[in-house]
């Protein structure tokens, strides 16, 4: 055996002494550089020649990385309409606000060779907004230093040579591994874009309060934001069960990424959205064809007996934490509490710490203010406003008294803004003697809140443990 095993390594050596190293990177006389150079034109030339451009929906895997570290949390999905041209330049549209969905962004690309031939978008995109690592700018779940688990440079992920992609194309991203879908736009739907852009999502977010309500064939289902925003939970008249449903927002549909159970329907996919400025609802076809109108609500569907009690009880054990401060008709952290500084101080979380300020007499009252890190007090805005009395109301709501401490800081307007939200239940005036409070709602991840103004609706907060 041994010999064998001899003879076999001699013959591979002399085989290789053999070999022209010039020879062996050339086939049919072409260098192995002018080779990668063709294959790489040939993609570019795949992107280009698609008339009408691509849409593209990517994938997230649920985690994030940032320097060798990775974190998890929701997935999410993310649309975009792009026209690629033979100068590296690219024109697109995305779901990922208001601004994206409706004004075209141009920027360049690249194709190069790295492990995998790889599309490179190498100057600032909307592609780059959920991955950047400013909370402020991604609105990202996973923390400061990380986007949403998305990409800007994905490996063509199809096993073919350049020249045999088809109509779909499938990406893979470099960093985070997520997945992205490539499929060729019809010259109907580049009119759609180009006339009002993702306008399924520009529709679908002019409703801005919190509870949106369908009817489905006569079951009445209720969608609120799924963590992050970029999820729907859904819920039916008189059940608990949460189900979250990824999205994805074409011109006219939102498409659900599985079938939701409603009544007798199984619904699919919200299509033909159509704003109705008078009545401030819309019009809808589910799954193409059952006709509905989605509606605001102020109050939830179906709202979890003692949710109030369970969300302040556990405070007490593990305070609520949260990075940005209050959605606000439609603008996240409408505030700028992620901005908030203090002299010697960065901004850490806003807390909310049931029971933890001893006013003496057996009576304790809430931490609802920011923390910040850098000095021994991380409260430096507490008794400015920053402690709360509780009380719970009818119909599981829970309101807060704002008490000022007497303190000579002055608050920041943000500050001030959003402590007037916690103090009345509601984000403009006129505002009541008393106030209304919020109601508290349980996300389909079952460890996360939402505290939205009861009010209006126009308002909410996310708490978690992080």
């Amino acid at each position: 055996m041994k010999k064998i095993w001899i003879y076999y390594f001699l013959s591979i050596a002399i085989i290789l002494s053999g070999c022209d190293r010039k020879s062996d990177l050339n086939i049919d006389g072409i260098p192995t550089d002018v080779r990668i150079a063709q294959a790489l034109a040939t993609y570019q030339q795949k992107l280009t020649d698609a008339p009408f451009g691509w849409i593209v929906t990517e994938y997230t895997n649920g985690t994030s990385t940032n320097g060798g570290v990775t974190r998890n949390g929701p997935k999410s999905v993310f649309s975009y309409y792009m026209k690629f041209d033979k100068n590296s330049q690219v024109s697109m549209l995305s779901d990922f606000n208001i601004g994206a969905a409706t004004v075209f962004n141009n920027t360049s690309y690249r194709i190069k060779a790295t492990q995998r031939p790889t599309l490179i978008f190498d100057t600032y995109s909307y592609v780059h907004l959920p991955c950047d690592p400013d909370p402020g700018v991604s609105n990202g779940p996973f923390g400061s230093g990380f986007g949403w688990g998305t990409d800007f440079e994905f490996a063509f992920a199809d096993n073919v040579p350049a020249a045999e992609l088809g109509d779909t194309i499938r990406l893979k991203g470099n960093l985070n591994h997520a997945e992205a879908i490539m499929v060729k736009a019809t010259q109907a739907e580049q009119t759609m874009f180009n006339t009002n852009g993702f306008g399924s999502y520009s529709t679908f977010n002019k409703i801005l309060q919190y509870f949106k309500r369908v009817n489905a064939g006569g079951t009445v289902f209720e969608i609120t934001p799924g963590v992050g925003g970029r999820s729907f939970d859904i819920k039916t008249a008189g059940s608990q069960v949460i189900t979250n449903v990824g999205c994805q927002y074409t011109a006219t549909s939102i498409i659900f990424d599985k079938p939701v159970t409603v009544g007798s329907l199984a619904v699919k996919s919200l299509d033909n959205l159509v704003w109705n400025a008078g009545a401030g609802t819309i019009s809808t076809n589910i799954n193409g064809t059952t006709a509905s109108t989605i509606v605001p609500a102020i109050a939830p569907l179906s709202p979890e007996p003692g949710i109030a009690v369970a969300f302040y009880n556990e405070g007490t054990e593990n305070p609520w934490l949260t990075i940005p401060g209050f959605h606000v008709k439609g603008v996240d952290d409408a505030y700028n509490i992620r901005q908030l500084t203090f002299p010697g101080r960065t901004y850490y979380r806003f807390v909310y710490y049931p029971g933890l300020v001893d006013a003496g007499g057996g009576e304790f009252y809430d931490v609802l203010s920011p923390f910040f890190v850098g000095a021994t007090n991380g409260y430096p805005y507490l008794f400015a406003g920053g402690v709360a009395y509780p009380y719970l109301q009818s119909g599981g709501r829970l309101t807060f008294e704002m008490l000022d401490g007497g303190d000579p800081i002055v608050n920041p307007p943000g500050l001030i803004a959003t402590n007037t939200i916690f103090n009345t239940g509601k984000v403009a005036p006129p505002y009541l003697a008393n106030s209304a409070g919020f109601y508290i709602v349980r996300k389909a991840d079952g460890t996360t809140m939402d505290m939205v103004t009861a009010a209006d609706a126009l308002g909410w907060i996310t708490w978690n443990h992080q």
